[in-house]
């Protein structure tokens, strides 16, 4: 999701506005102290198969799989970028074969951006991290079937559904394999097959949701309205007071979702990739 605002003095977003063009706006902004926390849990729901760490910095790396578990994250406020740690991250990215990524989060010091632009990195999928808090009536919302572990048939629909190449699937495996905390695989089902599936990861009493997709010729149904909010029930069930998951931005159908659902956007970030 775009961003014009974000939390604790961290950057806009250059050439996206906030909220006029219909993406939500920020409502909320927490303390660097809860946007690391945000991000730590993410780091954890969403493992990376390699990863280092370099003054402040995550380096995360699984194959070109998602940006996400493919990129360079702050982990502590302010932090610093500088044109030696600059080379020594390219060079780590490129002993993985991959481009240098750099998602920028408010905890990333506002120069970073700047450099990363003057080095001629494009600015990609400025996005949103999107909070809920729980609520004693989640309990009650309709449950959709779970499993504790990943399925062969879990991986096989959610790849089928979201289009991922035969290159792509093994890394994906790899990274649902290597979570570390309690796990609810869903699959919505109609008519007697699959048609929609998500991921929901709980970890220090909050969740966080991801892999979340309905079968293309399905959209349109209600059925991701079913799906998280039978994800959310999951998690209330499993005693999260927060749930949390991650937009990118232009995916209206999604944030419309997703706000009538309560979850309310805190930060944005947005991608720096090499070039």
């Amino acid at each position: 999701m775009d961003a014009s605002v974000t939390a604790a003095g961290a950057p806009p977003v250059p050439g996206v506005p906030g909220g006029p063009d219909g993406s939500l706006p920020l409502v909320a902004a927490p303390g660097m102290a809860s946007v690391a926390r945000l991000e730590q849990r993410s780091f954890n729901a969403w493992p990376a198969v390699r990863t280092a760490v370099m003054d402040g910095w995550l380096l995360r790396s699984s194959g070109g799989y998602t940006k996400r578990a493919n990129s360079a994250n702050a982990v502590q406020a302010g932090a610093l970028l500088d044109e030696g740690l600059l080379q020594a991250i390219e060079a780590w990215y490129a002993r993985q074969q991959l481009p240098a990524i750099f998602r920028l989060s408010p905890l990333a010091d506002a120069p970073c951006d700047a450099l990363l632009a003057a080095r001629g990195y494009a600015l990609v999928e400025p996005s949103r991290f999107l909070l809920r808090h729980g609520t004693p009536a989640d309990c009650q919302l309709l449950a959709v079937p779970m499993e504790p572990h990943c399925t062969p048939a879990w991986l096989a629909g959610y790849a089928q559904a979201s289009g991922l190449t035969p290159q792509q699937q093994p890394w994906h495996q790899r990274i649902v394999d290597g979570i570390g905390g309690q796990c609810a695989y869903a699959t919505v089902e109609q008519g007697g097959r699959s048609v929609a599936w998500g991921l929901a990861v709980l970890e220090r009493g909050a969740a966080g949701l991801y892999d979340v997709v309905v079968a293309p010729e399905c959209r349109g149904q209600g059925l991701g309205r079913q799906l998280v909010s039978g994800l959310l029930q999951w998690a209330a069930a499993h005693g999260a007071q927060q749930v949390d998951l991650q937009v990118r931005g232009g995916n209206r159908v999604a944030e419309q979702l997703y706000a009538s659902l309560g979850f309310v956007p805190v930060y944005g970030y947005h991608y720096r990739v090499q070039r």
